[in-house]
């Protein structure tokens, strides 16, 4: 019966790793034009961007679309409560900013600090949004985002503090 047994687990091993070593053969090779359609994805749109940072005493959400920044403080909103236009200077920042940010790689973004595990900083995250698709981060302190996108959530936030 050991013997069964052992027979059976190798077996169970060495096939999982054979279809997991095919599957990672397989996605390496993705055709040309599948390539460039993601790539030029990136660079013409500019992504949809959802900030939101809070901790027991404070909330902050901010949506940016079409030069648009909507604002909320209030932690079980419905609809956002102000509506700021931003100006044809910070649009441009911001639309190159977002733009050159790689989608695909957001979710792996390393946060430099972990203040908000003992309330030293707000907890924030940022969702991207292009053509239906969101693509969120992992999470990190408000006032510290990760260094890749750290002058694309700054702008924003700084212009969220403007009145």
């Amino acid at each position: 019966m050991k013997l069964f047994t052992l027979l059976a687990t190798l077996v169970i091993t060495i096939t999982g790793c054979n279809c997991q070593k095919k599957k990672l053969e397989n996605a390496n090779f993705a055709p040309p034009e599948v390539v460039e359609t993601r790539v030029s994805n990136m660079q013409t749109e500019v992504p949809t961007m959802y900030y939101e940072a809070n901790t027991r005493g404070f909330f902050m959400a901010l949506k940016v679309e079409n030069k648009t920044l909507y604002i909320s403080r209030d932690r079980d909103f419905k609809e956002y409560s102000d509506k700021k236009t931003i100006s044809d200077k910070d649009w441009t920042e911001i639309s190159a900013l977002a733009k050159a940010v790689d989608l695909e790689k957001v979710k792996d973004l390393k946060w430099p600090t972990e203040k908000r595990y003992y309330d030293g900083a707000a907890h924030a995250n940022i969702i991207f949004e292009s053509k239906g698709v969101k693509y969120p981060a992992n999470g990190f302190d408000h006032g510290f985002p990760p260094v890749e996108i750290e002058t694309l959530v700054n702008k924003i936030t700084k212009l969220a503090e403007q009145e």
